[in-house]
């Protein structure tokens, strides 16, 4: 019997905010169903219902006709449905089989000792039977990013689940792996495991899902099969009109030099890398995940000092790895790749996080102007249009595009003169990226000097002024706007490129 998953009339409410309303969405075992939507329109509230995170204040949940109760994450994993969230959740120093067995190993019989040969065997069947290739007994943190997320979902399967929830399983993904695991869930498909697929890339939806369910504001606006859809009329659905495209300004660079990089190695990481910032310029470091661009950005922040070569700020060596703290106090900021885990303070409010910089500018007389912080708050949430109930909402029950706003927002700080963003539109929906990108431009209007890594090579060409390609962390080229060649850079940046 081909089991079928029945979400019937879901309500739920934070304080004020109703996040969901009357929701019906419906999933069937040997389908993939693309869920879409802006961020905040309630796709990972109705996901986390559905996982047991959160309660359902209306509504019944029913599993091939029967209602079923999901009070808790272990209630959804004994009904068989498992979530593969963004930010995978796997221990590094354990192999693969280690990882999918963690917390059920097997043992040699009544004895304490885990019995590795047998989970690895039996991994390994897992893998033969979707044609994988991985090693079981590899270390996970050998892998790649497409391979982490294939382990997650083995571990799924092993666990017998029949129904899993993809968040943004793309968003860390080269476009090998990208096929890679579209191919896997092809053959999911075919051994009639039901995947709800949460996704702001079009292309991937129309090519992979059967299902496209749209919400809107806590409701359904759309849901219909792919076949009979198009990705303007989802992207239509999803905005209520037509989205209001980014479109670069042209500007001259006529500013003063405020970083320069010379000759900065770090073995294993980066090598002889040498350019540049502007004030007013937008910077684009880009190339495949592994490229260096992180660490080098992170060594600029002050974040790791062992590197050989220089780093100068407004023409003044800067001292290795001199902290975090200090690099604020000179006017830099930095927006990091993972936001959950580094860039916000869930249990804090959104106030909170906000004023995070400006507390130690904000003391008179040993006590902190309350006044002041406010006053920046509540232009911060303005100025980058950020949805939230109230500047006390704790910033966990934010969606992913609000909490980057919230991470760009600390920093709209007058003092500010270099921000460094790695990965700034990771995992967010197209009009939150457009709201990021005016943010970005808007800084650089007035003389901030942008240092961005981007592995989105359409957002690269969207954003630069000037683009740097690096493979396996040397430099490749450099590109000046509107001098822009995609296929040169896409060649770059797979190791083909020959440099100019």
């Amino acid at each position: 019997m081909t089991k079928r998953l029945d979400m019937k009339g879901i309500g739920k409410s934070f304080f004020a905010t109703r996040a969901l309303d009357n929701v019906n969405f419906t999933c069937v075992a040997g389908e993939v169903h693309a869920l879409v939507g802006l961020n905040g329109a309630g796709k990972s509230t109705l996901m986390k219902i559905l996982g047991g995170v959160y309660q359902k204040d209306e509504g019944v949940i029913e599993i091939d006709g029967a209602k079923v109760e999901i009070a808790a994450p272990s209630d959804a994993g004994d009904r068989g449905i498992a979530m593969i969230h963004q930010e995978l959740s796997l221990i590094n120093e354990l192999t693969v089989a280690g990882n999918i067995f963690l917390g059920r190993e097997l043992r040699h019989g009544a004895t304490p000792f885990v019995n590795k040969r047998e989970m690895a065997r039996q991994v390994r069947a897992q893998l033969d039977r979707f044609g994988l290739t991985l090693d079981p007994n590899r270390k996970v943190a050998d892998l790649n990013s497409g391979e982490k997320q294939i382990v997650e979902i083995i571990r799924a399967l092993m666990s017998d689940a029949w129904l899993i929830v993809m968040d943004e399983p793309t968003s860390a993904l080269s476009e090998e792996d990208k096929e890679m695991l579209f191919d896997f869930i092809r053959k999911m498909k075919e051994e009639g495991i039901a995947i709800i697929y949460i996704s702001h890339h079009m292309p991937e939806i129309f090519s992979i899902a059967e299902q496209v369910t749209v919400m809107r504001d806590g409701v359904i606006v759309l849901s219909e099969c792919t076949a009979a859809s198009s990705e303007d009329h989802v992207i239509r659905s999803m905005t209520g009109a037509e989205l209001d495209h980014f479109v670069k300004p042209h500007k001259e660079i006529t500013g003063k030099t405020i970083l320069t990089v010379e000759n900065l190695t770090h073995p294993g990481a980066y090598e002889d890398i040498s350019f540049n910032v502007h004030e007013g310029e937008i910077v684009v470091m880009t190339g495949l995940r592994g490229c260096g661009a992180p660490e080098l950005a992170k060594a600029i922040f002050g974040l790791d000092g062992s590197y050989a070569g220089k780093i100068s700020y407004f023409g003044q060596p800067l001292k290795p790895g001199r902290g975090p703290a200090q690099a604020v106090a000179d006017g830099m900021g930095l927006v990091t790749e993972n936001r959950d885990k580094n860039g916000i303070l869930p249990p804090l409010s959104v106030r909170d996080n906000i004023a995070l910089p400006y507390l130690e500018k904000s003391v008179k007389a040993g006590l902190i102007d309350g006044r002041r912080i406010d006053a920046l708050v509540d232009k911060a949430i303005r100025d980058t249009s950020t949805k939230t109930s109230s500047p006390e909402q704790e910033i966990r029950f934010l969606s992913g595009g609000n909490k980057q706003k919230i991470c760009f927002s600390r920093w709209l700080d007058p003092d500010l003169k270099l921000l460094i963003l790695l990965e700034p539109t990771r995992g967010i929906d197209v009009h939150a990226k457009a709201d990021i990108y005016r943010i970005i431009e808007d800084l650089a209007g007035r003389g901030v000097g942008i240092l961005i890594l981007s592995y989105e090579i359409d957002e690269v060409i969207m954003l630069a002024d000037r683009v740097l390609t690096l493979y396996q962390g040397a430099t490749v080229s450099e590109y000046a706007y509107p001098g822009f060649d995609k296929d040169r850079m896409l060649a770059d940046m797979a190791g083909a490129g020959q440099g100019h």
